[in-house]
């Protein structure tokens, strides 16, 4: 038989204790003392802790997450401080989505090294010119004199500087 062990508690470091108790309509600043995996344990003044009952639900927001709890126990604390046990019920916190484009269909996720459109847009434009000036290079269609001229140009130019001639 599987025995249930209690909760571990730990105590809140003194920078992450803020939290929002919502009562009704309105929200009030509450001190987290403790957490366990299911309970949160917390300091609120007197006349907030007059209006919690016990075994009653509300809304606690802590570390920007919402939390459906209900009140538990309920005891004195320092002075004129009272401290609530909430056993937590369920989180409210809307999960965040990113929004798509207006088309609806999602981005494609690029596979490694093709991040950068720069290689494919080369060789799509090194293709098309290539096509242009090859009838013309043979002499039989003569489509481009000044791209044939502009490109051997620039060869010869790209040569010149991996060689070292001129």
């Amino acid at each position: 038989m599987i025995d249930a062990t209690p909760s571990y508690r730990c105590k809140v470091s003194a920078g992450n204790n803020r939290g929002s108790l919502r009562l009704r309509m309105r929200c009030f600043q509450v001190e987290v003392l403790e957490l366990s995996r299911d309970t949160f344990f917390i300091r609120v003044p007197i006349a907030i802790a007059k209006k919690v009952a016990v075994g009653s639900k509300f809304k606690l927001l802590y570390q920007e997450m919402l939390w459906s709890v209900l009140c538990t126990n309920k005891w004195i604390g320092q002075s004129n401080q009272v401290d609530l046990e909430f056993k937590q019920l369920e989180e409210l916190t809307p999960p965040k989505m990113r929004k798509g484009p207006l088309s609806g269909r999602a981005r494609q996720v690029a596979a490694i090294g093709q991040t950068d459109p720069t290689l494919p847009v080369a060789m799509l434009g090194a293709f098309i010119i290539t096509i242009l000036i090859l009838p013309a290079w043979g002499g039989q269609w003569g489509t481009s004199e000044r791209m044939c001229s502009a490109v051997s140009t620039t060869w010869s130019a790209l040569s010149g500087l991996v060689t070292g001639r001129r």
